[in-house]
């Protein structure tokens, strides 16, 4: 197995969640979608709303946790929309994030939060590859003169990842001459669990060995399924709430993405998969 990178940690920007629920709700009314009360993404607006207020009347202390959770769960989807607002298939992902929960302690399986890890790599991508385009299979990275595909898969079960493999072999064939899995592990983790650290560090460290040890477990699952194929390796992302004990903000999102690549690449490919790894881990 190639060696494997982390990725820096990101602050929740408390301040800036009421500008955050206003573009979500700007970019519905703009494409002429309604969020409505059956859906989830209501409830989390409107509590995320509650908290704003609070803080806003400075009644920081007095906010309800389940509330204020739910503000931690409106700021990824914002990150996750944030570059949406340009492509020219944003309604189909707007209606698809209606479609289940988007409760990030829940562990149930959701069509909304398989589109959101969709979003979420996009947009984490083409912040530092601007030729990144929401496309078949699900994202497709324009670097060195290749195009890479990427299949983005939400995991919900050890036992299902044989056939999560088996069906990216199949989309990235179809179209592309190589491809990455991107896989999101969150929900192999028990539901309504804070990740707690003393430091920001700590919790990277934490992160990044959960990656690891899935990497480590299905390593056999893709040698069986990549050697013969055009995928030529795996990117893996665990995303949770952490609790830090010792640095400010307490509360954040923290997410580590790591990459397994296959041994005895082409050189053209391991030169593109080695700049991909450099510019959106470092």
């Amino acid at each position: 197995m190639d060696p494997i990178e982390r990725n820096d940690k990101q602050r929740f920007d408390h301040e800036g969640i009421s500008d955050h629920i206003s573009y979500i709700e700007d970019l519905y009314s703009k494409s002429e979608i309604q969020i409505h009360g059956g859906h989830q993404l209501f409830s989390l607006l409107s509590s995320a709303r509650d908290v704003a207020s609070e803080w806003a009347r400075g009644n920081v202390e007095e906010t309800n946790m389940n509330k204020f959770f739910c503000t931690l769960h409106v700021e990824r989807i914002y990150s996750a929309v944030r570059l949406l607002e340009s492509e020219n298939n944003k309604d189909k992902y707007l209606r698809d994030l209606l479609n289940g929960s988007l409760n990030f302690f829940d562990r149930s399986i959701s069509h909304a939060k398989s589109i959101l890890w969709e979003l979420e790599a996009f947009a984490k991508i083409k912040k530092v590859i601007p030729d990144t385009a929401l496309d078949e299979p699900d994202v497709v990275v324009k670097l060195n003169q290749l195009n890479i595909g990427l299949s983005c898969k939400k995991i919900f079960s050890e036992k299902g990842v044989p056939k999560v493999l088996s069906n990216a072999v199949s989309q990235i064939e179809k179209r592309h001459e190589f491809g990455i899995v991107a896989m999101n592990i969150d929900d192999m983790i028990p539901d309504s669990v804070l990740l707690k650290a003393s430091t920001f560090d700590e919790a990277g460290d934490k992160l990044h060995a959960r990656n690891l040890d899935f990497l480590a477990r299905h390593e056999r699952h893709f040698n069986k399924y990549f050697m013969s194929s055009r995928i030529v390796g795996v990117l893996v992302s665990t995303s949770m709430i952490t609790d830090i004990l010792e640095e400010s903000p307490k509360f954040n999102n923290f997410s580590q993405w790591a990459i397994w690549t296959v041994p005895d690449l082409k050189p053209e490919h391991a030169e593109a998969v080695n700049e991909f790894r450099h510019r959106i881990i470092g």
